[in-house]
C-alpha cells in the first residue's frame, strides 16, 4: 500500500521559517520535516522542535537535511580543502559536484571530503535527539545527494558508521505524471523540467541501492513544481502519482518549502544570492497555505 508523506524541507533555516513549519506540525499538516544541521540556529531550532512535539497531533519524523550548499562546515575545515573557503564556509555548487563526479582526478578526494562532512552532520542531528541512528532518515539541501560522487560518499559514511537508514530520499519526480494536467502546461518552468530530467537520470542508482538494502522505494512530487506547490496544481497531479506509486510499489513524498525567512535573518552564512532569493520568496507562503488548504 502506498504511503503519502507530506514533507517540509529547510527546518533550522531561520526563526521565522521554523515558526511557520512548527505551526503546520501543530495543525497536523506534516508527516515529516528535514532539519539543516550546520547553520548557527541549529541548537535553538532543535530544542524548539523537541519542546513542541508534545503538541503535535501525530508523529512528525525528522530527516537529516545534508547541506554543503551554504553555511559553515561542521567537520574541521582543514579536512575539506575542496569544499570550503578559508573561513569554513561552503563554496561548492551543484555544478562543481556534478563535474567532479566525471573527473577521475577529483572524484576520489571530493568523495572522501564529503564523507567526513556527512558523518559530522549526521552526528550533529542524532546527538541533538532529533532522530536515532537506528531510524535514520536522510535527504539533502538542493538534492546534491543524487549526484554520484555525493551518493557514494553518503553510502561510504553509512557503511563506516554501521548505520542502516530507515529512509534515503530518491528525488525521482516523474515528468509524465504532470502530462495528465494539460491546463497547467503553460505554468511549467523549463528550469524545473531540466532539473527533473537530471535527477530522474540519477534516480536509478539510488533506487537500486534502496532495493539492495531492503528499503521501500519512493517517488517525489515537489521538484517539478518547486517554488510553486499551490494546492490547485498539486491536487490535479496527485492522483496520477498515487497510481504510479501503486504500480511500482513505491511510497510518495510530497515536498514543500513552507517556511519563509525574513530579510533581517540573512547572516554571513548565506552567501549565495540565488538561494537567498528563494529563502525570502513569497512562493514559500503559497506553499504554506497549500498545506493548510482542506483540498489536500
Amino acid at each position: 500500500m502506498t504511503k503519502i508523506d507530506f514533507h517540509a524541507d529547510d527546518y533550522a533555516l531561520s526563526e521565522n521559517s521554523d515558526n511557520d513549519i512548527l505551526t503546520l506540525c501543530k495543525q497536523g499538516k506534516l508527516d515529516s520535516i528535514s532539519v539543516i544541521p550546520n547553520l548557527a540556529i541549529f541548537d535553538k531550532a532543535a530544542k524548539k522542535f523537541l519542546a513542541a512535539k508534545k503538541s503535535f497531533p501525530k508523529e512528525v519524523k525528522a530527516c537529516v537535511h545534508l547541506n554543503v550548499m551554504e553555511g559553515r562546515c561542521l567537520a574541521d575545515k582543514d579536512d575539506l580543502p575542496d569544499l570550503v573557503d578559508k573561513d569554513g564556509f561552503f563554496n561548492v555548487s551543484w555544478g562543481n559536484l556534478f563535474f567532479a563526479s566525471m573527473n577521475p582526478l577529483k572524484r576520489k578526494k571530493i568523495r572522501s571530503q564529503l564523507k567526513v562532512e556527512i558523518l559530522a552532520q549526521i552526528k550533529q542531528t542524532t546527538r541533538a535527539g532529533l532522530c536515532e541512528e537506528k531510524a535514520l532518515r536522510v535527504d539533502s539541501h538542493q538534492h546534491p545527494h543524487m549526484i554520484p560522487v555525493f551518493f557514494d560518499a553518503l553510502t561510504d559514511a553509512l557503511d563506516e558508521s554501521g548505520i542502516k537508514p530507515e529512509y534515503i530520499r530518491n528525488s525521482q519526480d516523474p515528468i509524465l505524471c504532470y502530462m495528465t494536467a494539460p491546463t497547467l502546461f503553460k505554468t511549467y518552468s523549463l528550469a524545473n523540467i531540466i532539473k527533473c530530467l537530471i535527477l530522474n537520470h540519477y534516480s536509478r542508482k539510488v533506487r537500486r541501492w534502496q532495493k539492495m538494502n531492503g528499503l521501500k522505494t519512493n517517488l517525489l512530487c515537489g521538484v517539478f513544481f518547486s517554488g510553486r506547490m499551490d494546492s490547485e496544481r498539486v491536487k490535479k497531479v496527485l492522483p496520477r502519482f498515487v497510481k504510479k506509486c501503486e504500480k511500482t510499489d513505491s511510497d510518495l513524498e510530497v515536498l514543500f518549502h513552507p517556511g519563509t525567512m525574513l530579510e533581517s535573518e540573512l547572516t554571513e552564512e548565506f552567501t549565495k544570492p540565488g538561494f537567498n532569493k528563494f529563502h525570502l520568496s513569497e512562493d514559500r507562503s503559497v506553499e504554506r497555505k497549500s498545506l493548510e488548504s482542506p483540498q489536500l
